[in-house]
């Protein structure tokens, strides 16, 4: 794990990030999404998530474990770097949970795929390196669908997207 940044910033050469956020409306709904970007910092995929009702932990769990499976899922090659805003979800991942504890299962999936993909780390960040994410977080939480998968760049996200990627450049 390394120290968090206010930044989003571009993954080295040959690896991928992907960017996770869960999200909980007043009303107790959840959502997740992710977004997967290469080391040009160009758009893979994202998705998004409608839960129904759950922690906000364990929709930060769910955005990580989703977002393992469809890069397993599109046969995405490369080295994967997870950042999440989720410091909770990062430690019950990098130092595994009690079997009683509630989020057990799907964390055990989730260092399951770790073991079969190239997962290098799971990084926080802070909340500011992460508003692509966090705005299709929110975007999910009105979905009709269970899960949407994004092969081009939702509109929600184009001027996020566009402002990470120049500020990105500039590190």
């Amino acid at each position: 794990m390394s120290n968090p940044s206010s930044f989003w910033s571009r993954p080295p050469a040959n690896h991928l990030k992907l960017n996770c956020d869960g999200s909980v409306s007043a009303r107790g709904l959840a959502g997740c999404c992710g977004i997967v970007r290469d080391a040009a910092g160009t758009f893979v995929l994202a998705y998004a998530c409608k839960l129904g009702s759950c922690s906000i932990t364990n929709a930060e769990i769910w955005a990580i474990l989703h977002g393992l499976r469809i890069i397993r899922n599109n046969n995405l090659l490369g080295r994967i770097l997870v950042e999440t805003d989720s410091l909770t979800s990062i430690n019950l991942i990098s130092h595994g949970c009690d079997p009683s504890h509630p989020s057990f299962n799907l964390v055990k999936e989730i260092q399951d795929l770790s073991n079969q993909l190239q997962v290098v780390s799971y990084n926080h960040i802070f909340r500011e390196a992460n508003k692509v994410a966090d705005a299709l977080a929110r975007n999910s939480l009105s979905s009709q669908e269970d899960i949407v998968l994004f092969n081009s760049a939702p509109r929600c996200i184009h001027s996020l997207l566009q402002t990470e990627s120049s500020a990105a450049f500039l590190d």
